[in-house]
């Protein structure tokens, strides 16, 4: 909530108006703190880049920008189509930046540093300085945080987007102008273009309305504002929605429910410290902060209850899905620790100070620093490390070779034909001996193989195959037409091993 408004009086004293505006002054001032969350989020985020290889879903990404304008189009009216927003900005970006793993990566980096800075001063205006600092540097060094931060997907983007949703609203509420409704208006459209699951955060902000803003005005403004907003976000929610069969792989059994609990901030050690303070916050708020800590509570809440309670019919329940709750986990998180301390030091602010300062985020920075490492270490799920092989691939290949796949990982092999790709996107790229049509004129992710594996196959001499999941033998596993073909014509002169993936030459026979 920001400063009372000056009270004006009869006698109009000068040192009364002086002492009711001092307030709103230094809060402005103190707003630069929002600097420093910002600035840890940014290095924490930049820390180690591009140590790990970019992961299946980050090479949908990359695919999804290096499309023609009727290929992208193909492909969201297939698939992917929650995604659209998301792949024109990145289109646009990396006609700017470049399509290097830094490049695709660094909108999301910059997204959660701004994400922080918002964070802080949402803190400030819902209840102090203090609260929204610590929240702040607590958001930006959760690791699940850095995994997204890392990561060239939307949901960074998505969650600052959330966020800055948010506290356009509070500004809105605490001073009502045609054009704050507006900002916060757009930044709804925003919001469910990026990814409509993090329009639930709007109900945090009606509950806080009902709670702790007096007067119809606001209510109706806010209503006409959402309602205006929502006629720009139907029409991609109605279209979506046929296309939520592509994550009906997404599981919510016991061990799903787990995955996501510990997933949603790094650590579960981490979730559950969040959600005790959290109990805390609520708990102690009294009448004055319970309607800001009640609306932090459903914004933290409600978008996995619901993912979980409709997965019959959306497949949602995924953290990276709800990233955008984290930061009123934070939030939470950072007015229990300060509620705490001014309750056990009878309001001597230093003792807030150190307690969170001095104790909280060292054992935080400590904790997470094993997630930390995993993070820049490991491809999501166990992804075999394709760029690795795909990089000694583009220093062997000679002009006239071709490549071939048996992924046991990626199931069709496009995971590592989009590895590939990517990986030789601006070197000489053997010829993809059995792909009648690739998967970006096909309109989906996958592309189309040849049903004639001879006729495809030609007189190619040498195949370099990209290989996981088979380790005793190279080509168990292919298609049985296609195993007997190279069995016949080929034979293996090198094996190349790394992670979880083998580049195994081909040769083939004389005569």
């Amino acid at each position: 909530m920001t400063a009372p408004a000056i009270q004006w009086t009869g006698q109009d004293n000068p040192a009364t108006i002086i002492a009711a505006a001092t307030p709103t002054v230094a809060r402005r001032r103190d707003g630069w703190w929002a600097l420093l969350p910002a600035v840890v989020a940014l290095g924490v985020g930049w820390w180690r880049l591009d140590a790990r290889d970019m992961w299946n879903d980050e090479l949908v990404t990359w695919h999804a920008t290096s499309l023609s304008a009727d290929q992208f189009r193909m492909l969201i009216g297939n698939i992917d189509l929650v995604h659209a927003f998301y792949y024109v900005i990145m289109s646009v970006l990396t006609a700017l930046t470049g399509d290097s793993t830094v490049a695709l990566r660094l909108p999301s980096v910059v997204a959660i540093g701004l994400t922080a800075g918002l964070v802080t001063l949402i803190g400030r205006r819902l209840f102090d300085t203090p609260v929204g600092l610590l929240a702040g540097l607590l958001f930006a060094l959760l690791p699940t945080v850095s995994r997204y931060a890392q990561e060239a997907r939307s949901y960074a983007l998505v969650t600052l987007a959330a966020v800055a949703a948010t506290w356009l609203f509070l500004r809105a509420v605490d001073r009502p102008s045609r054009p704050r409704w507006w900002a916060y208006g757009i930044m709804l459209v925003l919001v469910g273009w990026l990814h409509f699951v993090a329009l639930l955060v709007v109900a945090a902000h009606l509950l806080y309305l009902w709670r702790g803003v007096p007067g119809e005005e606001p209510r109706w403004r806010w209503a006409a504002t959402a309602g205006i907003s929502g006629l720009f976000i139907l029409p991609l929610l109605v279209l979506g929605s046929r296309q939520s069969g592509q994550i009906s792989w997404v599981e919510n059994d016991g061990d799903a429910v787990l995955r996501f609990l510990e997933n949603l901030t790094g650590t579960m050690t981490a979730l559950v410290v969040a959600a005790v303070l959290a109990v805390v916050a609520v708990a102690t708020a009294g009448p004055e902060r319970r309607p800001a800590a009640l609306m932090l509570a459903l914004w933290a809440v409600l978008p996995p209850v619901a993912g979980y309670l409709t997965f019959s019919l959306l497949h949602l329940f995924l953290a990276r899905y709800f990233l955008f709750t984290v930061p009123a986990w934070a939030l939470l998180a950072a007015f229990g620790v300060c509620r705490a301390a001014r309750l056990l030091t009878r309001d001597r602010l230093p003792a807030v100070w150190l307690a969170g300062a001095l104790v909280l985020l060292p054992a935080l920075v400590w904790h997470g620093m094993p997630a930390q490492e995993k993070v820049r270490s490991n491809e999501a799920d166990g992804q075999p490390r394709y760029l690795d092989a795909v990089r000694y691939l583009g220093q062997q290949v000679k002009p006239g070779d071709g490549v071939a796949y048996n992924d046991g990982f990626g199931g069709s092999s496009d995971v590592a034909r989009k590895a590939t790709d990517y990986g030789l996107r601006d070197q000489l790229r053997p010829r993809d001996v059995f792909v009648a049509v690739p998967a970006r004129e096909t309109g989906w992710l996958t592309a189309r193989e040849c049903k004639e594996a001879a006729r495809c196959l030609g007189d190619t001499k040498r195949i370099w195959l990209v290989e996981t999941g088979h380790l005793n033998d190279s080509l168990a596993g292919l298609p049985p037409a296609r195993e007997a073909l190279l069995r016949q014509k080929f034979l293996v002169k090198h094996v190349q091993r790394f992670d979880r993936v083998r580049v195994v030459l081909l040769e083939r026979k004389p005569g």
